[in-house]
């Protein structure tokens, strides 16, 4: 009775065995509309026996991967038991207790998967291979197939793909570096992670000092040696590269089964991005660029660098994201990775948070030198340009509009900068912040992603989006393995949303500091121009109801000056792109919701206008934040008219 139902156990699992050894099936992604953006079929894999491979390398992959290759009939007890207790003391999974034959059966005939089905049909399959083969030819046969990252299958592939040269030719080094990447490519391939694999080059080396193949001192020198990388070359271009790259991280840290899954289990991965806009962001990016840089650059990476991140801001789905200008020359993701200082970008978070501390747009602050107590040390801001200082009172609307940096601190002092950075990061940023008072004019490193996702409650009434790259993703035979949804959350006051809202929409006019842009923006926009210390980083966060977008541009080495403010270097970039990107949808207003009440207040000292006041302005409130305070300055009767609705 037990062999009839191991044998239907066996046969019920390989009818689940793929029989065609060693094919792979690419996954595709695909965007927002269905448009297929790129695959990961593999077409590098170059076949060599087993003598024309280093034996150091050999005995790497070994002592890594199974230390008892030679002496186990293809399960290894003692492995299991080891890898059991190691992962019981860690709390996580540190280690596997697959041998090389147990991975070859899978990687040669079964669909990467976890059910209990596959484990029955390894098993079988692996004493299958261990009774028809030797296990020089088990091992020849593993090495061949086995994925290094980077679509190169094999140790010969591998080797040409890293080093430039044949798998016999590694050094000591280089053998243990391509070992470890059996475990995960992905995480530990030097183009992507430089210290990670240096660190699993190490724990490969003890591994072979501890199974008796090198000496210490052997260990040791080739843990010194500087890995001579030839690069990756054309093969990583690809449509929308650097987002691509940032998903496919996602979906190995989400399926796991260190890339097989990924690059050979025919997976449909349904993707936020929208390529319409994409090829609209990298037009509009080049061209701004372009025009920034140098006539003779100088260095392996062209400079300066940038990134640009758009997200639909009613629902998080990153529509656009370039990480750099060009994936072939650098692989590093601005957009995700680089932490820069965004200027007065930063502030519309401190103005939100003086909103809802009884502050209004119409409140005054006078701009003259003022000293402040920060941490400990006394801090002068200035503003820059030709004048340090304003010598008069500005509202909270015009100092945000010309990025007033004397205001802002100093309304930074009476809230506190505490506040500023609680609201900061209330609306999406997620980077550590510095809460002394020159954090609101943006002295804390943040990425450009965070800044496009913190700005999306000012665009849509208030709500916290998080950023979502993937819908969905289904195997080859249509199963969903993993499934998104939008992560929507009301956190600031839509009518404080509204107020800060119609202060930016400012700053794309004349009187603003991206004035420069007016002409090209045909719909309602708002925005916030940053440029730090020394015009080294330049930004733009604007967005419309429909689009957020965040435009960063700076040299990758802080100490070099960009020369060019946000307004100059990074709003143009936005302005371009929002045109084309948005040209096939109707212009959108931003929906002005209950309890704004419109007053008209005196320009010069943002009291209730009277007959006598030479200067006047409408401004919106909160309901119960209208200023009762007449014009001191030009006397007679307020004018009260005013409404809770309308334009």
């Amino acid at each position: 009775m037990f062999a009839a139902v191991a044998t239907i156990v066996v046969a019920f699992a390989l009818v689940r065995v793929f029989p065609v050894p060693g094919k792979q099936v690419g996954s595709v992604f695909y965007d927002i509309r269905g448009e297929a953006i790129t695959s990961t079929v593999a077409g590098n894999r170059i076949e060599v026996p087993l003598s024309a491979i280093s034996p150091r390398l050999r005995e790497a992959v070994i002592a890594v991967e199974d230390k008892r290759f030679y002496r186990h009939p293809g399960i290894d007890p003692i492995g299991i038991a080891r890898a059991l207790v190691r992962n019981i003391r860690a709390g996580r999974i540190v280690e596997g207790g697959s041998t090389i034959t147990q991975q070859l059966a899978k990687d040669m005939f079964l669909p990467p998967e976890r059910t209990i089905g596959r484990k029955v049909a390894e098993l079988f399959l692996t004493f299958y291979l261990e009774l028809k083969f030797s296990k020089d030819e088990i091992l020849e046969r593993y090495l061949n197939l086995v994925y290094l990252g980077h679509g190169a299958y094999g140790v010969e592939a591998g080797a040409r793909l890293y080093f430039g040269k044949s798998a016999r030719d590694v050094s000591l080094g280089e053998a243990a570096m391509l070992a470890g990447l059996t475990r995960g490519p992905f995480y530990y391939s030097p183009y992507r992670d430089m210290q990670a694999a240096l660190d699993r080059r190490r724990v490969v080396l003890d591994r072979m000092v501890s199974a008796g193949y090198i000496t210490r001192a052997q260990a040791r020198e080739a843990a010194r040696e500087p890995p001579r990388l030839v690069g990756l070359g054309t093969r990583e271009i690809r449509a929308a590269p650097y987002f691509v790259d940032y998903v496919m991280e996602e979906v190995l840290r989400r399926l796991g089964d260190g890339g097989n899954l990924l690059y050979s289990g025919g997976l449909k991965v349904y993707t936020t991005l929208d390529m319409s806009m994409q090829r609209a962001a990298e037009k509009a990016f080049g061209i701004g660029l372009d025009a920034l840089t140098p006539e003779t650059p100088v260095g392996p990476v062209v400079q300066p660098q940038g990134a640009l991140v758009a997200i639909d801001p009613r629902n998080g789905h990153v529509r656009v994201l370039i990480g750099g200008r060009s994936f072939h020359e650098t692989q590093f993701n601005r957009a995700t990775q680089a932490r820069r200082q965004p200027g007065s970008a930063f502030k519309p978070f401190f103005y939100a948070a003086a909103l809802d501390s009884g502050f209004t747009a119409a409140t005054t602050l006078t701009c003259e030198p003022l000293t402040f107590w920060s941490a400990g040390t006394p801090y002068a801001p200035t503003d820059y340009g030709r004048f340090e200082y304003h010598f008069r009172m500005l509202t909270l609307r015009e100092a945000l509009v010309v990025s007033c940096n004397v205001v802002s601190v100093h309304l930074a002092s009476i809230i506190g900068p505490e506040k500023g950075a609680e609201y900061a990061r209330r609306l999406g940023i997620k980077s550590p912040l510095r809460p002394h008072l020159s954090l609101v004019l943006g002295t804390s490193e943040v990425t450009p992603l965070e800044m496009a996702a913190a700005f999306a409650p000012f665009a849509n009434g208030g709500k916290r989006v998080e950023p979502m790259f993937i819908v969905s993703v289904k195997d080859r035979r249509g199963r969903e393995l993993l499934r998104n949804r939008p992560r929507v959350s009301q956190v600031l006051d839509p009518r404080t949303a509204f107020i800060v809202t119609d202060i930016l929409k400012q700053v794309i006019s004349k009187w603003g500091t991206a004035a420069n842009i007016a002409d090209k923006v045909a719909r309602p926009a708002a925005g916030k121009t940053g440029s730090t210390q020394n015009y080294t980083d330049a930004w733009f966060v604007g967005y419309t109801p429909d689009l957020v977008c965040s435009v960063y541009a700076g040299y990758d080495d802080p100490a070099t000056p960009l020369g060019r403010s946000g307004g100059a270097a990074a709003a143009p970039i936005w302005a371009d792109f929002m045109k084309e990107a948005l040209a096939d949808r109707p212009p959108a207003t931003f929906r002005r919701p209950p309890g704004i009440v419109s007053r008209e207040i005196c320009h010069e000292t943002g009291c209730l206008a009277t007959p006598a006041c030479p200067n006047t302005r409408w401004e919106i409130f909160k309901a119960e934040a209208v200023p009762t305070e007449t014009c001191p300055w030009h006397g007679a009767a307020p004018v009260t008219s005013g409404h809770l609705q309308g334009p």
